[in-house]
């Protein structure tokens, strides 16, 4: 049997992954460097903007609700900008890193989860799961 919603969601996660990870690159890039210029700055803030609709369309395509909210905005919203970063203690540049690591394990466990959903759902025949519920309709109608 194939999940439709189950498959989008694989499909939605795998592609925020990806992004996830180039925004990490661009902001280990862009955070390597010994001078951040305007340019940087303005395609930081951009991506970042982006990576923050595609999160919250993520979070509201998810069948389950699976993540508390901030345990995956937190990297996002506390970098406003690359400014701060330069002037931030080593203590909370370790902690948004780490926030950022573990959002990104967060992620590929929900992602694992729904494959091995996907998985157990495959052993499941459309035409009998039909049936089941057909007899589980008829049934209850006659309690009723």
């Amino acid at each position: 049997m194939i999940d439709k919603k189950t498959e989008e969601n694989i499909k939605n996660i795998d592609t925020f992954l990806e992004s996830w990870g180039k925004f990490r690159q661009l902001y280990d890039e862009i955070t390597a460097k010994s001078i951040v210029t305007k340019e940087d700055e303005a395609l930081f803030s951009e991506t970042q903007a982006i990576i923050s609709k595609k999160y919250e369309d993520l979070k509201g395509n998810l069948e389950f609700k699976y993540m508390p909210y901030g345990r995956l905005t937190d990297p996002i919203t506390e970098m406003l900008s690359l400014e701060n970063v330069s002037n931030m203690s080593e203590e909370r540049s370790g902690k948004i890193k780490k926030d950022w690591d573990d959002s990104y394990i967060f992620l590929n466990n929900i992602l694992e989860r729904l494959k091995n959903r996907k998985r157990r759902l495959e052993h499941f025949s459309d035409a009998g799961v039909w049936a089941k519920r057909l007899f589980e309709r008829i049934g209850g109608r006659k309690n009723d």
